[in-house]
């Protein structure tokens, strides 16, 4: 047992230094490493292989280098080793361990990674939590139900949850060396091109970090391949125990045929051959597991709009063309429009979060994509990616304004960069490369 934790900790030896290797940077860690310094427990959950790991080795590498830490103060176990987890479980062990092998007089970082693989993890957490010890700790793992249940429930009061994604857009440019605070007009007249090529393979392969890092087509293909079929394997069939695999995969492959429809279990049940029971079931394992999502329709009574037909998404668009084995370039893809609807909505979701996210349907069937709603103000975005300009202004967003609060109304296209007044709107058209910056667009557009 000794031995594995110090094959996972290298740093407690003298001389020790992190291997140098380039790394994508993430938003997220700065708000990871202020919540270094809270008491509460701070949990990392996310998808299998989005990089949760990685980035736990850089806050440790960023709390090496305080000044007032010795790396005795840090303890990470790597709870796929069985053998941690039993001393993780044993409270009278651990405490023991962790006195004993840290820095007295100085507070411990107890990291436990994977931890969906320690049973009632939930529980356990709160009861060192609630012994008082001055022992910080960070808790990661894969989506599991298992984590995010007893975590959510358990630890009410005790945690700071973070959510990790796929990469978004702005950090997959940053890391492509095109990031910068070019305005948008001056980057569509000089660099359109290389942003656009950007957002195509984004679009094709994903936001994974390790797909990112690749640079060979093939090699993308065959490691979102991999993650997928890894996640059947370990996700869906030993870890959920869903028995229909196969039924499971149907699913799948309708849901990403569909994405962006409106998702009616008894259609979608008769299509896959499985009853509506299991097809719930499947659905709110993949949401639970980070592959996809629900998107609700907005009501003004916001508690109706549970009750009514949600459409889904797809997390990652490499994942949804892995589900097709389908790789070609967006121009020769009859699905182009509705791919990039889904990365536009994935997108959102990574930059303002889910409960401010919704879409917008008339009882005649005419739709907004998305709307971003914050108190009583409201932005839509409305996806119209074609080879053409788009000028026209959705006629929904007017039918939209008589019963929400709208300023300004987004409309993402191919390559088309225009800003006007149309009363009582300002109509932003907007590159679909340029959807790192969405956030601040519609900032201005809920600012009252």
């Amino acid at each position: 047992m000794k031995n594995t934790f110090d094959l996972q900790n290298p740093w407690r030896d003298l001389g020790y230094h992190f291997p140098e290797e380039p790394y994508i940077r993430r938003n997220i860690y700065a708000h990871l490493a202020n919540d270094l310094d809270s008491r509460e427990i701070t949990v990392l959950v996310g998808a299998r292989q989005v990089g949760k790991t990685f980035l736990i080795k850089k806050l440790i590498q960023g709390l090496l280098a305080r000044v007032d830490i010795d790396p005795k103060q840090i303890f990470y176990f790597n709870l796929d080793a069985f053998a941690l987890i039993d001393l993780v479980s044993n409270d009278r062990d651990f405490i023991d361990f962790v006195n004993y092998y840290g820095v007295p007089g100085k507070r411990s970082f107890v990291i436990l990674d994977e931890a969906q693989r320690v049973p009632e993890i939930g529980i356990l957490a709160k009861r060192y939590y609630d012994l008082g010890l001055d022992i910080k700790f960070i808790i990661s793992g894969s989506s599991s139900l298992q984590i995010k249940s007893q975590v959510k429930e358990t630890l009410t009061g005790r945690k700071h949850l973070f959510e990790l994604y796929p990469i978004s857009l702005g950090e997959f440019l940053r890391y492509k060396g095109l990031g910068g605070n070019h305005a948008l007009p001056t980057l569509a007249r000089f660099e359109s091109d290389s942003y656009q090529r950007a957002m195509e393979e984004f679009v094709l392969y994903g936001g994974y970090p390790g797909v990112v890092k690749l640079e060979n087509r093939e090699d993308k293909i065959l490691l979102l391949q991999e993650i997928y079929n890894s996640y059947v394997q370990k996700d869906i069939s030993d870890f959920l125990k869903i028995e229909d695999v196969a039924g499971f995969n149907r699913l799948v492959r309708f849901l990403a045929a569909q994405s962006g429809g409106l998702l009616k279990f008894n259609e979608v049940a008769k299509n896959v051959r499985i009853t509506r029971h299991f097809v719930e079931k499947y659905v709110r394992a993949l949401e639970d597991t980070y592959v996809g999502t629900f998107l609700y329709p907005y009501f003004v009574n916001l508690g109706k709009a549970i009750t009514k037909t949600p459409k889904f998404y797809f997390l990652d668009t490499g994942i949804r063309n892995a589900v097709f084995n389908t790789f070609d370039p967006l121009d020769m893809r009859i699905d182009r429009g509705q791919l990039v609807e889904n990365f536009v909505f994935s997108e959102l979701l990574k930059a303002i979060g889910k409960n401010s996210l919704w879409f917008y349907r008339t009882s005649t069937g005419s739709e907004v994509d998305f709307l971003v709603l914050q108190s009583e103000n409201v932005v839509p975005v409305e996806v119209k990616y074609s080879l053409s300009r788009q000028r026209n202004t959705p006629r929904i967003f007017h039918t939209l304004s008589r019963y929400a609060r709208l300023k300004k109304g987004i409309i993402i296209t191919r390559d088309y960069l225009h800003t006007e007044k149309r009363e009582p709107l300002t109509l932003a058209f907007r590159p679909a490369w340029s959807a790192y910056s969405l956030a601040d667009e519609i900032k201005a557009g809920l600012t009252p």
